[in-house]
């Protein structure tokens, strides 16, 4: 049926999203895969799960962040969705549950996530602009790691058998 139906049976694709959440669990999870890359694993899984999967997903990815990290996320998040007229909690912590479920409301609005963590000025598109924002949105390691960590947990937990859901 869909891409976690693929995955739960085995085959190509699941031999390449296991490697994927294998270079995700070694070393920097901002590391060892391109931004291409992160922005396609996570646009084929994000959205194929529930909002409650997709928030379980957040939170483990946030808490491989250290602190400081996470400090520097939130920060970065509260510029960017300020600079977009976006309106976040008043005061959002750099604790992963709390960001996480921060980042899964904005998720559940098509676009928005995507829209704030695309780096660069707010302009409107161009269609010969050389530049894709979504692309801008990986020049913040700690934006790559999440988006790689969201999508590696989503896949993880699939993988590791939750055909009850």
């Amino acid at each position: 049926m869909g891409i976690l139906d693929e995955l739960m049976g085995g085959g190509q694709r699941q031999r390449e999203y296991r490697d994927f959440i294998d270079r995700y669990e070694q070393g920097d999870p901002s590391q060892g895969y391109s931004d291409q890359e992160v922005l396609k694993r996570y646009g084929d899984v994000s959205h194929a799960v529930p909002p409650d999967q997709y928030a379980q997903a957040a939170t483990e990815a946030l808490g491989k962040l250290s602190p400081e990290e996470r400090a520097a996320f939130v920060k970065m998040l509260q510029e960017r969705a300020m600079a977009r007229g976006v309106a976040l909690p008043r005061q959002v912590a750099p604790e992963p549950k709390q960001l996480g479920e921060v980042l899964t409301d904005l998720h559940g609005k098509p676009g928005q996530l995507r829209d704030i963590l695309g780096g660069g000025d707010a302009q409107p598109q161009e269609q010969a602009q050389p530049s894709n924002p979504i692309f801008d949105m990986l020049a913040s390691p700690q934006a790559k790691a999440v988006l790689a960590g969201i999508a590696a947990m989503v896949v993880k937990r699939v993988m590791q058998g939750s055909r009850s859901a």
